[in-house]
């Protein structure tokens, strides 16, 4: 069964929210795949979705909360 749009946009906000709850928060494919319990391509899009957006950074396979670097300075 294909995931709805509600779905998907639900699953979209639990990712998003994950990792601005937790800046520090670092998972590859897999991991997130297993925290979200989704399938590999539907994880794949929705992460790719949020480095899209700039909400995420995706380096050395792992997916983190992107901080722009004014944002990181003035931590």
């Amino acid at each position: 069964m294909a995931p709805t749009r509600g779905g998907i946009e639900n699953l979209v906000m639990r990712v998003q929210t994950a990792f601005l709850e937790s800046p520090m928060l670092s998972l590859t494919l897999p991991e997130a795949q297993r925290q979200f319990g989704v399938d590999e391509v539907t994880c794949a899009a929705v992460l790719g979705a949020l480095v899209d957006a700039r909400v995420l950074i995706e380096r050395g396979g792992a997916y983190r909360r992107h901080l722009p670097r004014a944002a990181a300075l003035a931590a």
